[in-house]
């Protein structure tokens, strides 16, 4: 199931845009093919991120029902589900968003790593799919076949930017003198450490072990991401407000 949804479709793409770009070069073509996945994405990171704007709005109202339904966990749940309809969201958009970028890593991963490149492997291309008849694997001196630490650093320090201004949409947790935090405060606190430092962290330590084009897929990810974001805090400045 993984290499038709996937793998095979992510390389038959990847061999296509080599065949039909100047020089083959892998590392513009990583770039180019990132580029089409996030705008293929596009439509539910808009989603993403009109929900997160939406849960930043309602925290207020969600901390009433959570204080109000505390003891039934049952009734909490039907009355914040009927908190997100009323508001048109989707508290799961993020979560959807993020597993569906895992399987393309991964497919990018066995692209580099079992897909034959800098070769190409003909068994696992379309009928209407011609190989490129040159593959070039460096660009500025880099060999994208291999690993690389300094693109790999760039990918953790990229992956950051963007996580920190996605949380944006959150509401801080603050530590109060002498008050404890709730449960769920500590839980969300919790959660923003792990997405600002671990994930980076993480990234940068596989990109050490896998190839550099993958971590090429984070740095052109993370950056499409980032502009994404400024474009839509701009044309969503008026819903920012509320």
């Amino acid at each position: 199931m993984f290499h038709f949804l996937f793998y095979k479709p992510l390389y038959n793409a990847l061999v296509y845009i080599l065949s039909i770009l100047p020089g083959g070069n892998i590392a513009v073509a990583v770039i180019i093919l990132t580029v089409l996945v996030k705008l293929i994405l596009l439509p539910l990171s808009k989603k993403m991120f009109l929900s997160q704007v939406a849960q930043k709005r309602i925290q207020p109202q969600l901390k009433k029902i959570q204080e109000e339904y505390k003891g039934n966990r049952q009734m909490l749940g039907v009355k914040m589900m009927e908190l997100y309809k009323q508001n048109n969201m989707n508290p799961f958009s993020s979560i959807l968003l993020l597993f569906i970028q895992i399987p393309i890593v991964f497919a990018l991963y066995f692209v580099f790593s079992r897909g034959g490149l800098p070769g190409i492997n003909t068994a696992d291309l379309y009928s209407f799919v011609q190989h490129a008849p040159v593959v070039n694997q460096f660009l500025f001196g880099v060999d994208f076949i291999k690993a690389s630490a300094v693109i790999g650093a760039f990918a953790g320090i990229f992956q950051y930017i963007q996580i920190r201004l996605s949380l944006l949409h959150m509401n801080e947790v603050k530590n109060v003198p002498g008050q404890a935090l709730k449960p769920e405060e500590m839980i969300q606190k919790q959660m923003s450490f792990m997405m600002k430092w671990f994930i980076p962290v993480l990234i940068f330590l596989a990109s050490l072990k896998v190839s550099a084009a993958v971590a090429l897929y984070w740095i052109v990810s993370s950056l499409f991401m980032i502009t994404q974001e400024l474009y839509f805090r701009k044309k969503y400045r008026a819903e920012l407000l509320k």
